[in-house]
């Protein structure tokens, strides 16, 4: 065994030393933006193969979902130092085999398609470019631990924004210590404003491309009160400066976390309303609470990333809906939510984990783990037979914060088990599993949480709301006996037209045949905007028979729905009046506010 393995060693050496001396340097130019044409150049010194496997990405990190990015891929060649072509062949959707022919130095050039930009994934158009490294730049799996180097040519006057490091004394070009790190620092291109502040010696940047009217120190002063209570939460900062690269157009929304930044998009009109201003930093909440969960503490199943095929895991619940919890929760910790606003998001919590068929059929580490092959897929049947790990995710991860406050007279919370799930799984390591995660919450609080997980992450168990709120003195008024007339149809404008996403089980429209996929021509023979449609359908009465006529599989058909009557939960959270000590004691810390009766 001694022998074997020493001459293992020997043949390793020469093969680690000749990969640590490759070079891997990458050139982004974009001349002709209007043609959403990103051109690449990427360049290997000093190898040592007789052929090279470079891959792209079929996914990025924090979409849990099979792209295309090599179909946007064309114009692919390789030269070598005697800039003389080289063989190559593509062995698989994302994968091109290049012949060395003994070259030491390598260049491989190739242009991409770039028309996503609402996918967050690569855009480029006469405005702006944005990049996501996963869907732009190749890797060779062998080379990818090593640092690399990044020039950009900008067009025109842009500029480049980017969590990359600079490269001192050389103008748009940048630094990364391996792939992994480059492709999570995406890169915003254009004449964007970036303004800088500082946050207890951090830097920071928002990037804002698009135009609206906002107010330039509200943000910073909003983002910054994010940030700190996170830093509070943590105490650990993994990065030494951060960017809030921010879309703004009518269509634009959603976010991405990445390593050290996050992308989000907005609505010019979100910046002047005030409801609509909450919402979206909730969504900066939400995206840099990722900045620890998610990029700092991975699952098991995404560490290390597997570029090429999904990465299954059964943990996304604590990833996404472990955050979706706390994004709420910090801004009411920060003071920019109100308590009345966290009573009635809890209220439609409730309303909507009951409403939801699928939270009967699907658990929450099954919904994780077929986050790859459903959840993205938006199935006509999704709400009937699928559950949530981000909404579903959220509900648990606050009852099960309360089940521990509640076992340890508040002693300890939810808090402790993520700092807890820091300290033992960092960035780096093996990554945690839902039994990792379990075993943190029982040596914590000295108490087995087999039957809780049994019940909530593996199994379909409904929530017992009033239970759990009552730990925090909290009381679920319901007025379930109130009957509501429901059609049940969930629908979404595409252009001009308004096609039926989901069918509701139960519902006045399964019961007359209305299905997913329907395109509403008409109701009561006069077409509808999808606005009109929401406005009349709201209108409706019980007993009321509407016509609809769909366009199915290339026929017309008439549809005559006839409302019903359906029991519909509305729920109220109020605080009771005769709570104890201890469930006062609970209230206020988990709130951060005081106990108010009256509340």
């Amino acid at each position: 065994m001694i022998k074997v393995l020493f001459i293992t060693l020997i043949f390793l050496i020469p093969f680690m030393s000749t990969a640590k001396s490759t070079k891997i340097t990458y050139k982004l130019s974009m001349p002709e933006p209007q043609s959403h044409i990103f051109e690449v150049q990427m360049k290997l010194d000093q190898v040592n193969e007789k052929d090279i496997e470079l891959i792209l990405p079929v996914w990025r990190p924090g979409r849990y979902f099979i792209f295309d990015f090599a179909s946007g891929v064309f114009d692919f060649n390789v030269m070598d130092e005697n800039n003389k072509s080289l063989l190559w062949k593509k062995i698989n959707k994302c994968t091109w085999k290049i012949e060395t022919a003994n070259s030491k130095n390598i260049t491989v050039s190739y242009k991409v398609f770039a028309n996503e930009t609402g996918l967050r994934t690569r855009g480029l158009d006469e405005n702006h470019g944005f990049v996501n490294g996963a869907a732009v730049f190749m890797y060779a799996e062998k080379y990818r631990k090593l640092p690399l180097e990044l020039e950009v040519v900008p067009f025109g006057d842009w500029h480049v924004t980017t969590g990359l490091e600079s490269s001192e004394g050389k103008p748009n070009q940048f630094t990364a210590p391996d792939y992994d790190y480059f492709v999570d620092c995406p890169l915003e291109i254009g004449n964007q404003t970036d303004f800088d502040f500082d946050v207890d010696g951090k830097k920071h940047v928002i990037s804002f491309f698009g135009e609206a009217n906002y107010d330039r120190q509200k943000l910073i002063d909003d983002f910054t009160k994010i940030i700190r209570k996170n830093y509070e939460l943590w105490d650990f900062i993994p990065y030494d400066r951060y960017i809030f690269i921010v879309h703004c157009g009518p269509q634009s929304g959603g976010g991405t976390e990445h390593i050290n930044s996050t992308v989000v998009g907005v609505k010019p009109e979100t910046l002047e309303n005030d409801q609509l201003y909450i919402d979206f930093l909730r969504l900066i909440s939400h995206e840099f609470f990722h900045t620890w969960n998610v990029k700092q503490i991975r699952p098991k199943g995404i560490t290390p990333y597997d570029y090429t095929k999904e990465n299954y895991t059964e943990e996304l619940w604590v990833a996404e809906g472990g955050t979706s919890y706390y994004d709420g929760l910090m801004l009411l910790r920060t003071g920019q939510y109100k308590v009345q606003d966290f009573y009635d998001e809890i209220a439609n919590a409730v309303e909507q984990d009951r409403r939801r068929p699928g939270n009967k059929v699907q658990s929450l580490a099954e919904s994780s783990f077929d986050a790859w092959v459903k959840f993205w897929k938006n199935t006509s049947n999704k709400l009937n037979m699928e559950s949530d790990y981000y909404v579903k995710g959220s509900h648990v991860s606050m009852i099960l914060d309360l089940e521990i406050r509640n076992r340890t007279d508040n002693k300890k919370t939810l808090d402790e088990v993520f700092t807890t799930l820091l300290e033992r799984y960092p960035l780096g390591s093996s990554g945690y599993t839902n039994h990792d995660f379990r075993l943190i919450c029982e040596d914590i609080t000295g108490t087995s949480f087999k039957e809780f997980f049994d019940k909530y992450v593996y199994g379909t168990d409904e929530i017992n709301w009033e239970e759990f709120l009552s730990y925090a003195g909290l009381k679920l008024a319901s007025n379930d006996s109130t009957i509501q007339p429901v059609v049940g149809i969930y629908a979404s404008q595409h252009g001009d037209k308004v096609i039926i996403d989901e069918v509701a089980k139960g519902s006045s429209a399964e019961d007359c045949g209305l299905q997913a996929g329907d395109e509403i021509t008409a109701v009561d023979s006069v077409r509808l905007s999808y606005q009109e449609l929401e406005n009349k359908l709201t209108a409706l009465e019980e007993g009321q028979k509407v016509e609809f006529i769909v366009f199915r599989e290339k026929k017309l058909k008439k549809v005559i729905l006839t409302l019903q009557n359906r029991k519909v939960p509305n729920y109220l959270v109020v605080p009771e009046l005769s709570s104890t000590e201890k469930q006062i004691r609970i209230y206020e810390d988990w709130l951060k506010t005081g106990w108010n009766g009256n509340n």
